[in-house]
């Protein structure tokens, strides 16, 4: 994602580093089913997932796009 970073790699904007982060959880789900992991374990991941994301939306409301906002 672009934006600008500090000295350790990490987005400054607060928005898009939790956009960036819901990627990569997304990313992560999605491996999950993909090496063929149980539903139990990816709906306990998704449960997380939609957590992060709701709090996500009530600090960002209407930042995210894409996968970031996939429920």
């Amino acid at each position: 994602m672009a934006g600008k970073r500090d000295k350790y790699g990490h987005l400054v904007d607060p928005a898009e580093r939790y956009q960036e982060f819901m990627l990569q959880v997304y990313d992560l789900w999605s491996l999950a089913e993909e090496y063929g992991y149980s539903k139990e374990a990816r709906d306990i991941l998704n449960q997380a997932r939609l957590v992060f994301m709701d709090e996500f939306q009530a600090r960002h409301p209407d930042f995210a796009s894409g996968r970031a906002k996939w429920r």
